[in-house]
């Protein structure tokens, strides 16, 4: 019997086996774990490039850190991915932020206006961050092994935030990676406004 003919029959949608199933044949997923994978890792070295005493660093009052640009890329991850996995709907961000799925933040500090993290070392602050960029893209590598390529194309439909709208499981993961890109380049910005050369882009990006 066709296994979505199946699934049908008892009730499930195919998201709702995510979590019971490794797929083993899955081009375009095993695609996607290698370039996240080496968007992590080139996301770690333009972060720990910036000395941790620029690390909350700003060209204006109006602009995020260095720091905050990191936290906004590592909890947009969680919130995207988390909101793929997840069976249950979020209508609004007020209604996600109650999501069982986020990882624990190292700081309570606002990731979407210009604020200063809690005063710390310079080097705890920059660890801290650090490990939570890097938790947010083990957890968004993790959920992407527990996918197949026939899901990417499901979840249209799916009640979610507005800015998320009409966006299929594939679309959240290209969000993602679009966003991450988006927040790393202005990171990079700042690392060339304090004279530090930032991380090559092809020599990070391989497979």
């Amino acid at each position: 019997m066709n296994r979505r003919l199946l699934l049908n029959l008892i009730g499930l949608s195919p998201l709702a086996l995510i979590s019971f199933k490794i797929p083993s044949n899955n081009p375009i997923v095993r695609n996607l774990i290698k370039r996240w994978k080496s968007s992590k890792d080139y996301t770690i070295a333009v972060l720990e490039a910036m000395p941790e005493e620029n690390f909350e660093y700003r060209p204006s009052e109006e602009q995020m850190s260095f720091a905050q640009h990191f936290l906004h890329i590592g909890f947009t991850n969680n919130s995207f991915i988390g909101i793929l996995m997840d069976s249950e709907t979020y209508p609004d961000f007020d209604a996600m932020m109650q999501s069982k799925f986020f990882l624990e933040r190292p700081d309570p500090i606002n990731l979407f206006q210009p604020d200063n993290l809690v005063k710390r070392s310079f080097k705890a602050n920059k660890e801290l961050v650090t490990k939570y960029v890097s938790d947010t893209f083990d957890y968004v590598i993790s959920s992407l092994e527990k996918l197949s390529d026939e899901v990417l194309t499901e979840g249209e439909l799916k009640v979610k935030p507005w800015y998320l709208g009409g966006h299929t499981n594939l679309d959240l993961i290209l969000r993602s990676e679009s966003h991450t890109a988006h927040h790393r380049a202005q990171a990079i910005c700042y690392l060339r406004m304090n004279g530090i050369r930032p991380p090559g882009y092809s020599k990070n990006n391989t497979l």
